[in-house]
This record gives C-alpha cells, sequence and structure tokens, in this order.
C-alpha cells in the first residue's frame, strides 16, 4: 500500500514538473496553440480539469480547434459535471467519425450521467461493434446501462449482451457474476441459481461461490438447498492450506459461513 502511494506521489511528482517546464515554454511563445496543447493534456493527467480546459480553449482561440483539442474540451467539460456541453460536442465529433470507440464510449457515459440509459446502452453497444479488441468491460458497461432502463426490454437485453460477451471471451467470471447479481435483483432466483453454479463449475476457489449460492437460496426460501451450499463451502475452506485460511480475510470468511448456518438452522 504505502509502495503504490509512493508511485502515485512520483508520478504526479514528475508530472508537476512537467506543466512547470510548459508553463516556462509558454510565456517564451506565447501564441502557441501547440504548448497550450501539450500543457492541457499534462494538466488532464494531473486531474486539474479547469486547467485543461482553460489551455485547451486558449488553443481553440489561437487558431488549432482539430479533433484532439475537441476531444479534450468534452473530456474536461465531462470531469467538470457540464455533461450537456460535452454532449454537445461528442454528437458534433461523431457526426465525422460514428465508429470512432473513444467518441462512442464517452457520449455513452456522458448520457448516462444524464440519466438518459437507453442512448447510453445504445452508444457503449457501438463501442462493442467497433473496438478492435473484445474487453469483458465493454459488455459490463453495455450491460448496466440497459439494466438502468428498468424495462423488461431493457433487462432482458442487458442479460443477452453478458450472455454475448461469454460467447465471444470464454468462461469470463466477472460475466457471470452481473448475470447472477442482475438476476437476483429482479428476483429471478432460478435463473441467479443456473449462473451461480457455472460460476462454481469455472471457479479454481470454490468456498466464496457456494457461499453466495447458499445466498441465493436463502433469498428463494429453500433453506435445505441453502444448507448443503454452505457445507460445500465449508468443505472447501477446510481444504485450503492453514496459511490461507489463517488470513484476516478468510476468517470474516469463515466467521461469516458460521453465523449464517447458525440463522439457517433457526429458521
Amino acid at each position: 500500500m504505502i509502495l503504490s502511494f509512493n508511485t502515485n506521489l512520483n508520478a504526479h511528482g514528475d508530472l508537476h514538473e512537467r506543466i512547470l517546464r510548459a508553463t516556462e515554454e509558454i510565456a517564451i511563445h506565447p501564441d502557441s496553440a501547440s504548448l497550450y496543447i501539450k500543457r492541457g493534456k499534462l494538466y488532464y493527467q494531473h486531474q486539474k480539469y479547469e486547467n485543461s480546459l482553460f489551455d485547451f480553449q486558449t488553443s481553440q482561440k489561437l487558431g488549432l480547434g482539430n479533433d484532439v483539442v475537441n476531444f479534450y474540451l468534452a473530456k474536461n467539460h465531462f470531469q467538470l459535471n457540464n455533461f450537456e456541453l460535452s454532449k454537445k460536442i461528442m454528437l458534433r465529433m461523431l457526426k465525422s467519425n460514428n465508429e470512432d470507440v473513444n467518441y462512442q464510449k464517452l457520449l455513452a457515459q456522458v448520457y448516462k450521467k444524464l440519466g438518459n440509459y437507453k442512448k447510453s446502452a445504445k452508444a457503449f453497444e457501438k463501442v462493442i461493434l467497433h473496438s478492435n479488441k473484445v474487453l469483458p468491460e465493454n459488455f459490463i458497461d453495455a450491460s448496466n446501462a440497459w439494466f438502468l432502463t428498468k424495462t423488461k426490454k431493457g433487462i432482458e437485453r442487458s442479460q443477452n449482451i453478458l450472455i454475448q460477451g461469454i460467447e465471444k471471451l470464454g468462461n469470463v467470471i466477472v460475466l457471470y457474476d452481473l448475470l447472477v447479481s442482475n438476476a437476483i435483483e429482479i428476483k429471478d432466483y432460478s435463473t441467479a441459481l443456473k449462473y451461480q453454479e457455472k460460476t462454481i463449475d469455472i471457479s479454481h476457489r470454490k468456498e466464496r461461490a457456494y457461499l453466495k449460492l447458499a445466498d441465493i437460496y436463502i433469498k428463494q426460501k429453500t433453506y435445505k438447498n441453502a444448507l448443503l451450499a454452505i457445507s460445500e463451502a465449508e468443505f472447501h475452506y477446510n481444504k485450503l492450506p492453514h496459511r490461507i485460511r489463517n488470513t484476516k480475510f478468510m476468517r470474516e470468511f469463515y466467521s461469516e459461513l458460521k453465523v449464517k448456518k447458525t440463522e439457517i438452522t433457526r429458521l
């Protein structure tokens, strides 16, 4: 943890020095739009979004209004919660390049912030369609947006996108986890059980997956099956090496398991 903090601190420290150097260059060449772009990118990395926005607006005033400038304007407006301004820029840019994955993803994020989940989902689907790489996070983003529509069609589309992701990527546990959690949220416990059992099949470590299976059975009020799932969770926990079972995380897990087991036996 300390190492991670120091690495982050060093990275931001380096950015600060680079920003200072860029500022010195701008003082010498105040009419250089490219220098404002250079510093604007550094400010963005440094999460100084107001400063970054100012630099890109300045480069635009100096006559440089290319796609890079416009994209960073939109990204800064997004970070500063100016969602309508970000949307306006992205819609204009997508007219000339509708297949750009970065543009579609930012527009999808903007629509999500604005609460227009259907448009967000459709934009995320275009990210899937045009992306050179098949990435699980793209399917997750599209699925989450469709699920937020809270419509029957949207929820069905949400689940189908995750299944599509599994067909393309193989057995990715995070996609199954979302299938399960979505099914639980709409109280479709049969579907949740089906996908949780699949998760158990493909998991290397099964103790927590069995405990989650027990949780679904509890929600379904099939307590006998819940006890069997907890027994499986305990069995797989006991198979672990002592050094793993003795970690704080696993001790907490086992405590949770015992509490659930006691609660179920009282029902």
